[in-house]
C-alpha cells in the first residue's frame, strides 16, 4: 500500500469515527472539494470539515474499494445512516501535495430500488 493511499485510507476511517478534525490534518488547509452532484466547490479544508460536521445525523462509511494511481487514490465507499434512513456511495479523486489531500472530487449516488419495469423483465437479480 503506498501512502496516499494510506492517507485516504486514514481520511474515511476518521470520517467514519465522526472525528473531522483528524481528518482535516489529512488535508492542505487549501485543499479543494468539489461536490460534483450539487455543483458546489469548497475552497478550504475549513468550510469542507465544518459542512460535515454539522451534516444532519450520523452515518457510517464503509470502504468498498481503493485504486492508488502514481498522483491521484480513487476510492468507492458506502456511506449509510445509523439508523438505517439511507444508504449511498460516494466516488472520490483525490489528489495530493506534499503528502497532504490537496483536491478531492467526488460524485455521489443513492442507493435505492431498481425500476419496476426491469425487473418485471427479469433483466437483471437484486444482490
Amino acid at each position: 500500500m503506498n501512502a496516499n493511499e494510506q492517507i485516504v485510507r486514514n481520511f474515511w476511517s476518521f470520517f467514519d469515527e465522526a472525528a473531522f478534525d483528524k481528518a482535516a490534518e489529512l488535508m492542505e488547509s487549501t485543499a479543494i472539494v468539489r461536490w460534483c452532484n450539487t455543483r458546489e466547490i469548497f475552497k478550504s479544508r475549513d468550510n469542507f470539515i465544518l459542512a460535515n460536521k454539522k451534516y444532519p445525523g450520523r452515518w457510517r462509511i464503509m470502504v468498498e474499494k481503493v485504486l492508488a494511481l502514481e498522483e491521484m487514490v480513487i476510492s468507492v465507499a458506502r456511506v449509510e445512516a445509523e439508523d438505517h434512513s439511507f444508504s449511498l456511495y460516494v466516488t472520490s479523486f483525490f489528489a495530493f501535495r506534499d503528502g497532504r489531500i490537496a483536491e478531492i472530487e467526488e460524485y455521489w449516488g443513492d442507493n435505492g430500488e431498481p425500476p419496476e419495469w426491469r425487473m418485471k423483465e427479469k433483466l437483471a437479480e437484486r444482490y
